[in-house]
């Protein structure tokens, strides 16, 4: 069974950040699915391990990206990637206690954790990265166009007045 299904409105429009949501959701969902289906807990417990690995990996690549195109909110960001590292952890830990289930409380929290970040806070990377692009696109065309200007006024002929001159007859 499947907690969580991709959608294309949780596209950033950052090819790895959206590759690499894309393996969380699908960690969670191997999570969920050995859960659900009783599998042992040391499986479980390896998958949950890969999830919380994973995700500080990931968290590292969002990092390097925001600061790399000067994202104005990076600090925010490393606080909630912080706080959202942490929860992830402190669950791994209970889950690994032996009286420890996951329960739908465990699930909601596991989808909630991914899927609100997403859709709250890294929307805004790409929105910033796409606003960037285009301030940046505009600016080269209008340099391009510029140029373009300068070459035609430097390349124009140069306009020579010719007098003529008329013979009077004495």
């Amino acid at each position: 069974m499947t907690l969580l299904s991709w959608r294309d409105d949780y596209r950033v429009g950052v090819p790895l950040i959206d590759t690499e949501h894309q393996y969380l959701i699908a960690l969670i969902n191997e999570f969920h699915d050995k859960h659900a289906n009783r599998i042992t807990r040391p499986l479980a417990t390896f998958v949950l391990n890969r999830l919380v690995s994973y995700a500080e990996e990931h968290f590292q690549h969002e990092e390097t990206l925001m600061l790399k195109i000067g994202f104005p909110r990076l600090a925010h960001q490393q606080k909630l990637h912080e706080q959202l590292y942490f929860s992830i952890f402190l669950l791994q830990e209970e889950l690994s206690r032996e009286d420890a289930i996951a329960d739908g409380k465990t699930m909601r929290f596991l989808r909630h954790w991914l899927l609100d970040h997403i859709l709250d806070e890294d929307m805004d990377i790409g929105d910033f990265l796409r606003r960037k692009n285009a301030k940046a696109a505009q600016a080269a065309e209008e340099e391009e166009y510029r140029q373009a200007e300068e070459k035609a006024a430097a390349q124009a002929p140069i306009k020579v007045e010719t007098a003529t001159l008329e013979v009077v007859p004495e």
